[in-house]
C-alpha cells in the first residue's frame, strides 16, 4: 500500500536521523569526560578513542528505543500538521491503521535492541574495564600527560614532562623516586622511551640532566650531571579486571538467579526491548497536533512521559537489587502499568475524547 510505504520510508529516515544526532551528542559528552581524565592523567591518550568507541557501541540499546519513539512522534505529527491525517480519515484510514506498520518496524528494531542488550552492551562493558586496567598499569612514559604529575604503577615514582613531541619524545622531564630509603630526583632536558633489543626490557633515555640523591644537607647527598641516563621501567603484571554486574554474560547471570542484583540486571536487559513497543504506543497517542494549542504541547507531554517511564524503571531496578520486589515480579509492574496507560490513552484518542479529564467538582469550580 502506498500509504504504508510512505510511512515506512519517512519513519525510518526520521528515526535514523534522530539516532545519529543522539549518538553525536552523547559522543561529545563522553569525549569531554574522557579528555578530562586524560588531562588529569587518569587515562592514557592512546586509548582515548578506543574507550569512546566502546562507550558508543554500548549505548545502542538505549538510543534506538528513544530514536524510534521520536521518529514515530515526529512523522505522525507532521502528517497531522499538514492535514494528511485528516484527508486519510475522510478516506476511511484512521490512526489505528498505522498500528500494524509501527509494530512491524518495532519488531525489526526490537531484534537489534535485544541483541545489543543481551550481547553487545555486556561485551563492551567488559572490554572497557579491560582497557582501563591495561591503561592504568602500562609503563610510566605511556601515562605521562604534559604538565601533569603522574604517579607510576611502581610505588614511589612520579613522572612529569613539560611537553610531549609528536614522535613520542619528552621535553622538560622530572622523575622522583624512592629506592632503598634514598630519595632520588632526576631532571633532564629531553627523554625518549625505548626497548632493549636483547633483553626486551623497557627504558627511558634521559639526555642532558642532573641527578640528585639523598637528603639535602646530609653527608651522603650527591649531585651528578649526565649526558645520557637510561632509566629502567619495571613492568607490572596486569591483573584481571573486575567485571561489574552489567558486564557479566547472560549465562553467568542465569547461574546467579538467587542474587537480587543478577535478577535485576536480567530484567533490565529484557526491559529495553519492551520499552520500545510501549513507547511506540505513546508516540501514536501524542502525535495528534491541535494547531490551536500549538505544535509543541503534545511533544512536551511525550517527553515528560519518557522521563517518567525511565525514572520508574530506575526505581524498579533499585528495588529489585535491594530485594524489595520479588524477582518473579521484576520490572513487569512498570512495563505493565505504562502499557495499560498507553492502551487507555490510545483508546480515548481513537474515540476523539480528551486524553485527560478533570473531575466534575473541579470543572464546576
Amino acid at each position: 500500500m502506498i500509504i504504508n510505504r510512505a510511512f515506512y520510508r519517512e519513519t525510518a529516515v526520521t528515526t535514523l536521523g534522530i539516532a545519529v544526532v543522539l549518538l553525536i551528542v552523547m559522543s561529545m559528552m563522553n569525549l569531554t569526560w574522557l579528555l578530562g581524565r586524560v588531562v588529569r592523567g587518569g587515562t592514557s591518550e592512546s586509548v582515548l578513542y578506543v574507550l569512546l568507541g566502546y562507550q558508543m557501541l554500548g549505548k545502542i540499546d538505549v538510543l534506538l528505543p528513544l530514536a524510534f519513539y521520536l521518529g514515530i512522534l515526529l512523522t505522525l505529527s507532521r502528517w497531522y500538521r499538514d492535514s494528511e491525517m485528516t484527508v486519510l480519515a475522510a478516506c476511511g484510514i484512521g490512526l489505528m491503521h498505522f498500528l500494524r506498520p509501527v509494530m512491524l518496524i518495532g519488531l525489526s528494531l526490537g531484534v537489534v535492541v535485544m541483541v545489543a542488550s543481551f550481547y553487545t552492551t555486556p561485551l563492551t562493558v567488559r572490554q572497557i574495564e579491560r582497557v582501563k586496567v591495561e591503561s592504568s598499569q602500562r609503563l610510566e612514559p605511556d601515562q605521562v600527560a604534559p604538565g601533569v604529575f603522574t604517579e607510576s604503577a611502581r610505588a614511589g615514582r612520579i613522572f612529569y614532562a613539560e611537553r610531549t613531541r609528536r614522535d613520542g619524545g619528552l621535553e622538560g622531564v622530572f622523575v622522583s623516586s624512592l629506592e632503598q630509603g634514598n630519595q632520588g630526583v632526576l631532571v633532564a632536558k629531553t627523554g625518549r622511551p625505548f626497548t632493549d633489543a636483547k633483553t626486551g626490557d623497557k627504558f627511558i633515555a634521559l639526555h642532558d640532566g642532573t641527578f640528585y640523591e639523598g637528603e639535602p644537607g646530609a653527608a651522603n647527598y650527591r649531585i651528578l650531571e649526565f649526558g645520557v641516563y637510561n632509566l629502567r621501567i619495571e613492568p607490572k603484571m596486569i591483573d584481571e579486571p573486575l567485571v561489574p554486574m552489567e558486564g557479566l554474560p547472560n549465562m553467568s547471570l542465569l547461574g546467579q538467579l538467587g542474587n537480587p542484583k543478577a535478577s535485576a540486571e536480567l530484567h533490565w536487559r529484557l526491559g529495553k526491548t519492551v520499552v520500545l513497543f510501549v513507547l511506540a504506543l505513546y508516540a501514536m497517542v501524542f502525535a495528534f497536533t491541535d494547531m490551536r494549542r500549538g505544535r509543541m504541547s503534545n511533544f512536551f507531554v511525550a517527553i515528560v512521559i519518557y522521563f517518567i517511564y525511565s525514572n520508574l524503571l530506575g526505581i524498579g531496578e533499585t528495588m529489585l537489587q535491594s530485594g524489595s520486589v520479588p524477582a518473579s515480579v521484576g520490572l513487569w509492574w512498570v512495563h505493565g502499568g505504562m502499557g495499560l496507560a498507553a492502551v487507555y490513552l490510545l483508546r480515548r484518542r481513537l474515540q476523539n475524547l480528551p486524553l485527560f479529564t478533570l473531575p466534575m467538582r473541579l470543572k464546576r469550580a
